[in-house]
């Protein structure tokens, strides 16, 4: 089932309910008077309806009509209200405005009114402030009632709706203010148990200034309102029974500050509390988190970069921590009894003595190491038949023994002033992490960066459907269909490096009002493969194998480190390693090469290198990339054709810098391609093409398999890699 479609049916039914919404608000706030006019209550509503499309505002008017009819109001709610739908239509039309400055143009067409029907300046400026601000915050809910969802209840825009609630509650108090007292009352119990006192004490606030204007006389009713619920900022109850038994309690200092009238208000306050207690539960508390704890996820995923990182220059700490290489004087022992001692006739009496090295090798070794005593330099010439060719032959050789030697201990300094400065590398990124886990982060990148090119957001959620799938939905003012398809689109793939279906692009009404755009993101592709490795040494194979994916692009990498053995296998793993890290942790691909490169080169002092065969997909289109540093050749097979895929580099970690090439296609449906280390022999490819038919139809496991065993048929002289990919197409797109 496609989500998309799902959720729009929902939006259809829940539609009926925003219209009811906005009739029965228009309706409720029509009757609350500040100077004999609703003006400054109704018309905000026209802010909502006008940006929410013309079936919405169709209803705002039929219920400002049935207002006029049933109080006997005169037309001015009427001509404000039209006159502002025409010059607002204008306006927008021809691009004079945007829609954040609606508040304003209802504002000013209110003034003209107010002037025209002979308001003092005091009445005036007293309707045209709440006029303003109204409409202000009437602009913050607009996506409320165009999407309707959860994820659009945020706490701001849940105290404005609470106050617009209130004020149609405070409609009653012509009618019965006893009655308006206690609906007053029940509801801002509801509020403050199910969100929080912190959400409900703002809009209390802000209805006491408005009752205030209403009805001075109000002024002990709104005290009796503020006083009690203050309690609620010292506790906070865990269930209904303990929330209205303190609401109740709260109201024992009330005779202290008010004209207490025990009847009735003992009554508002039991009948509010008993309505309260009484009505159905909800399961829980509705999550209305603030950005802090909606972002937690975000947060938690930069944590475990940041530990990844950490993580990795520990590693790179811990290679330069390693012991270094001693010069093996054995060797150079063995280049002067070449030249001196392996032809002359009476090595078995010198130079060998029972079986074990005489006194004469010795003092060769002793050469190397140390001066000769005179002692030492008298033995070499009573007991050497060429004492001149022996002290000249340790002499040639000892100098290239010193230079390498020296060579080594300069090696050994940099690996330890490369180990400090990792070492400080290590320590702060561990010290980022730990401030990422105690500090609150608000992670709003996406939002953040559209707002950074000057687009109006006021809504954007993910609709997680799958791993690999999800929706996004983003509320937008002043944008047209064209900007959304030719400038926000590419933004956020860019951003997201990931590519993206419109899902669908709905415009309120208006060529610069609100717009709802969905976009969804799925691969296209998905990938099947298989590995098969044969190793000389049975628990260390010097080729490794690694599998990853970032966003779109999925990874697979194979490495060959140099002979065979624990230390080929320790070089290659190490490859990889930093390799996947670096390339997760949103490091480039050329700068990733780069630093593996540089860091086999310290590490091995060209002692050692790798080979490295590193192919990667988009799995949006499909598109392969392959680059190879010393690797075997790669072959692609699609319809029955195999071709072969080479490039010339030298492997990683030979010198200083190197250059990226690469090899780029775009593949099909079932096509496969192969990946090997050189173990694979001469004759890889005929025994490809001899065995196509069946690769063609087998699962990459079993193809892998297949090719293995009839390579070790041929050569078993190496350690030996096979990597068999193949793209399947989504079933959607076939």
């Amino acid at each position: 089932m496609d989500l998309s479609v799902e959720k729009s049916k929902v939006k259809i039914k829940n539609a009926g309910m925003t219209y009811i919404t906005i009739f029965c608000l228009t309706l409720f706030l029509g009757l609350v008077k500040i100077y004999n006019t609703s003006l400054c209550f109704i018309i905000p509503m026209l802010v909502i309806s006008f940006l929410c499309g013309y079936q919405h505002l169709i209803v705002y008017m039929s219920a400002l009509v049935l207002i006029t009819y049933l109080s006997y109001e005169n037309y001015m709610l009427l001509l404000v209200s039209l006159t502002s739908v025409i010059l607002m239509q204008v306006l927008m039309h021809f691009k004079f405005i945007k829609s954040k400055y609606l508040a304003f143009v209802v504002t000013l067409v209110s003034l003209i009114f107010l002037y025209i029907y002979n308001y003092n300046y005091i009445e005036v400026l007293v309707i045209l402030s709440f006029t303003l601000i109204h409409s202000l915050l009437c602009l913050e809910v607009v996506p409320v009632f165009i999407h309707n969802t959860i994820e659009v209840y945020t706490n701001k825009r849940m105290i404005i709706l609470s106050v617009m609630i209130m004020l149609a509650i405070v409609s009653l108090v012509e009618v019965n203010q006893l009655y308006m007292m206690i609906l007053l009352r029940f509801f801002l119990l509801l509020s403050t148990y199910y969100l929080s006192i912190n959400s409900t004490m703002p809009a209390i606030l802000y209805i006491s200034i408005i009752l205030m204007f209403i009805n001075p006389l109000l002024k002990d009713e709104i005290l009796s309102l503020i006083l009690p619920f203050s309690i609620f900022f010292m506790y906070n109850p865990k269930n209904k029974l303990t929330c209205s038994s303190t609401y109740i309690l709260s109201h024992l200092i009330l005779p202290f500050f008010i004209n207490y009238d025990y009847y009735y208000h003992n009554f508002i306050i039991i009948v509010s509390a008993a309505l309260f207690l009484f009505i159905p539960t909800f399961k829980r508390r509705p999550k209305l988190l603030n950005e802090d704890y909606k972002n937690i996820t975000s947060r938690n995923k930069l944590i475990q970069r940041a530990n990844t990182f950490a993580s990795l220059f520990k590693q790179l700490t811990n290679i330069f921590q390693e012991a270094n290489h001693n010069v093996n004087v054995g060797e150079f022992v063995g280049y002067v009894y070449e030249d001196v001692c392996l032809h002359c006739p009476s090595r078995d009496l010198c130079f060998y003595q029972d079986g074990s090295v005489g006194r004469l090798g010795k003092l060769i070794n002793k050469g190397f190491k140390s001066k000769y005593s005179e002692e030492d330099l008298k033995y070499i010439n009573s007991n050497c038949i060429s004492p001149d060719k022996f002290l000249k032959g340790i002499n040639e050789y000892k100098e290239s023994y010193e230079k390498i030697k020296r060579v080594n201990q300069e090696n050994l300094h940099l690996k330890r002033d490369l180990f400090y400065e990792f070492s400080l590398l290590s320590e702060v990124f561990d010290n980022f992490s730990n401030s990422l886990e105690q500090a609150p982060f608000g992670d709003q990148q996406l939002k953040e960066h559209l707002l950074g090119y000057q687009f109006n957001i006021t809504y954007l959620y993910k609709h997680q459907i799958s791993l690999d799938v999800y929706t996004l939905e983003i509320g937008l003012m002043d944008i047209n269909k064209e900007d959304v398809i030719n400038e926000l689109v590419p933004i956020i793939e860019s951003y997201l490096n990931e590519a993206l279906e419109i899902i669908s692009i709905k415009d309120a009404m208006h060529y610069l009002g609100y717009t709802s755009v969905v976009l969804k993101h799925q691969p296209n592709y998905s990938l099947q493969f298989g590995l098969q490795q044969y190793a000389l040494e049975p628990l260390n194979c010097g080729d490794s194998f690694s599998a990853f994916h970032q966003d779109n692009l999925h990874y697979l990498a194979l490495s060959d480190g140099m002979g065979q053995g624990k230390i080929a296998a320790t070089e290659s793993k190490l490859t990889l390693e930093v390799l996947s890290k670096l390339i997760l942790n949103g490091i480039s691909l050329k700068d990733t090469i780069d630093s593996i490169n540089a860091l086999l080169k310290i590490k091995n002092h060209n002692d050692m290198f790798t080979t490295l065969d590193l192919c990667h997909i988009n799995l949006a289109n499909a598109k392969m990339k392959l680059i190879k540093y010393g690797a075997n050749p790669s072959y692609h097979i699609r319809n029955g054709t195999v071709e072969k895929i080479t490039t010339n580099s030298l492997p990683v970690g030979i010198v200083s810098k190197l250059k990226m090439s690469s090899y780029e296609m775009l593949l099909k449906d079932n096509d496969i391609v192969i990946m090997s280390s050189d173990g694979t022999g001469d004759n890889f490819e005929q025994i490809i093409k001899r065995n196509i038919k069946m690769i063609n139809h087998m699962h990459p496991q079993e193809a892998a398999t297949l090719l293995m065993d009839r390579v070790l048929e041929e050569n078993n002289l190496d350690d030996i890699s096979i990597v068999v990919i193949k793209v399947v197409k989504s079933e959607l797109l076939k």
